[in-house]
């Protein structure tokens, strides 16, 4: 059985939780009305135990997501998380996990910068910081910490907004399955996720907003949405055969970037997240 550490989360997990969307190699190539239209917002989720399986050690969860997404095509993108959960086992035993991490991404889509610290009973256990560029016909990434060292990504990989513009991209154009690698920093810098998406029906018109009361913004009144599910997987596993995820994430997106309706499925138990705060955030329009 699993300790309580194997489920801390990680900053693949973070970026995931709002931003951990599909795409395709070059936001360039992405519609210029899908980047304007994001919006930059504020939002916080309130996270509980779902539900587990019968022989799970984990017996009780919560925690909180406070998630701020700034930026515009002209300026860039900055992403500010932080994603603090305690879990309990069955003897009583709880472990408190402060998950931090910020980045920034350029419009183009050529560099992006990261910063994911893990705390734990506030103590700093894992910190890494490096930048990615293109560079030829695909990027050289520099990671700082937690070791100095160079390597080069694929063409083919996608940074965590453009994720989210070719997945509402996907989605308004009718696709149902989408896949794709993502980079976000995650794993001291040096990992690649493949990752699988499944796109629901559009939704349109009113909303019911059921418990998520935040989610009654006028910002979000009216608003497309597509009920999504995607598979991380790693693609060493998959090499050898293996196609079991190693966790799988469920929420509604809106067309302009705004998530809800969340659920994350470890395999042995799973959380679903509330979003009870959306503040609309005020940029200087591009020229």
């Amino acid at each position: 059985m699993a300790s309580i550490a194997a489920y801390a989360p990680s900053a693949t997990l973070a970026s995931a939780l709002v931003l951990g969307l599909l795409g395709a190699p070059a936001m360039a190539e992405t519609p210029l009305k899908t980047i304007a239209g994001l919006q930059p917002h504020r939002a916080v989720y309130d996270l509980r135990l779902a539900d587990r399986v019968d022989k799970s050690e984990i017996a009780a969860v919560n925690g909180r997501l406070v998630y701020e997404f700034v930026g515009s095509s002209c300026d860039g993108f900055s992403t500010q998380f932080r994603f603090v959960t305690r879990i309990e086992n069955a003897d009583g035993k709880a472990r408190v996990t402060d998950l931090r991490t910020s980045s920034f991404e350029d419009g183009t889509g050529d560099t992006f910068e990261f910063l994911n610290q893990t705390f734990v009973q506030d103590s700093l256990t894992d910190e890494s910081k490096g930048s990615t560029k293109r560079a030829g016909d695909g990027f050289r990434s520099t990671i700082v910490r937690p070791q100095e060292r160079t390597f080069d990504l694929p063409a083919d990989v996608n940074f965590p907004t453009r994720h989210m513009t070719r997945m509402i991209d996907a989605a308004k154009a009718g696709k149902t399955v989408t896949q794709v690698k993502l980079y976000d920093g995650s794993e001291g810098g040096a990992r690649i996720f493949d990752t699988t998406a499944i796109i629901g029906k559009v939704i349109e018109g009113p909303d019911d907003v059921g418990e998520e009361r935040a989610a009654a913004s006028p910002k979000l009144a009216g608003v497309k949405r597509w009920p999504m599910t995607i598979s991380y997987f790693d693609p060493a596993k998959k090499e050898r055969g293996e196609d079991t995820p190693e966790y799988q994430l469920s929420f509604l997106l809106y067309e302009n970037g705004v998530s809800r309706k969340l659920r994350l499925d470890y395999g042995e138990f799973a959380l679903e997240g509330r979003m009870i705060e959306m503040t609309p955030i005020d940029v200087k329009p591009c020229p």
